[in-house]
Order: structure tokens, then C-alpha cells, then sequence
């Protein structure tokens, strides 16, 4: 499993390989847009949620 640590770190290097291919093209990538950012929004909730309250578990 993941440390929140490596997990924010995905996050940011996601966002910037993201802001590499701003703004969208097509309907495809403008779709991809929005799911990508409500995944990124998501993960930071669940982060925000666990923060401080005992860390991650696998079970």
C-alpha cells in the first residue's frame, strides 16, 4: 500500500502531466477531463478524511 505521502505526490505529478494537454480537443478528451478531475477530487476527500486519524488500512 501506499504512503499519503507517494499518493499526494501521484496526484501533483498527475495534475501536471494533465495541464500538459489543456485544454481539451474533442468530446473524447473533454469527457476524460471531467472524470479525471472528479478522480483527482475524489482522492483528495479520502485524504483529507484520513488525515491525521490513524492512517490507511488494507482491510
Amino acid at each position: 500500500m501506499r504512503t499519503e505521502a507517494e499518493i499526494r505526490e501521484r496526484i501533483a505529478d498527475l495534475e501536471d502531466r494533465y495541464d500538459d494537454f489543456d485544454p481539451p480537443s474533442s468530446e473524447f478528451e473533454d469527457t476524460a477531463e471531467v472524470a479525471i478531475l472528479r478522480a483527482i477530487e475524489e482522492l483528495e476527500w479520502v485524504l483529507e478524511e484520513y488525515d491525521g486519524s490513524g492512517g490507511f488500512t488494507t482491510s
